[in-house]
């Protein structure tokens, strides 16, 4: 999901909600449930394409949705961030040199290697030292390659 907020006259702005349609993104589900138990309706919606892509577009007021837009940005904040985890851990156990870590990560079934991983990026999701900044202030994932390892292989069972 995308998210734009434009401003409008007098202190007011308008904000607009983009859907991918053919790929949607982790939180998407998450907020339009999330709007529709509030019964937030959008002023407008419509089908945009964007970057070459259909998506449904949402349109709502500012004062609007107030305090909720604060609720969908962290939703979405932290749907990125358990992406990047993901993906961390995932590189993190296809790169590794350790052959026990190898060994136990090549022989886990992969739906068992991914549920693995998703309870690894779980855990540490909830730990503030899993994130930082790179040199241009962007988002990072700060974990070592050995600690994300160690915790692979507790959960495998083998602590090797």
């Amino acid at each position: 999901m995308r998210i734009r907020v434009e401003p409008k006259e007098f202190f007011m702005y308008s904000i607009f909600f983009a859907f991918n349609k053919a790929h949607p993104d982790s939180e998407d589900e998450a907020v339009k449930a999330y709007l529709e138990e509030r019964e937030l309706e959008p002023k407008a919606k419509w089908v945009d394409t964007l970057d070459d892509q259909e998506h449904d577009v949402m349109y709502f007021g500012g004062c609007y949705l107030g305090r909720h837009l604060q609720v969908i940005g962290d939703m979405q904040r932290k749907a990125v961030e358990r992406e990047m985890l993901t993906k961390k851990i995932e590189s993190t156990l296809k790169e590794t040199t350790d052959p026990t870590t190898r060994s136990v990560a090549d022989s886990t079934s992969e739906p068992r290697l991914k549920e693995m991983v998703a309870s690894l990026a779980q855990e540490f999701h909830q730990q503030e030292s899993s994130f930082g900044t790179d040199e241009e202030g962007f988002l990072k994932v700060a974990l070592e390659p050995d600690l994300i390892q160690q915790r692979f292989m507790e959960l495998a069972g083998d602590r090797g």
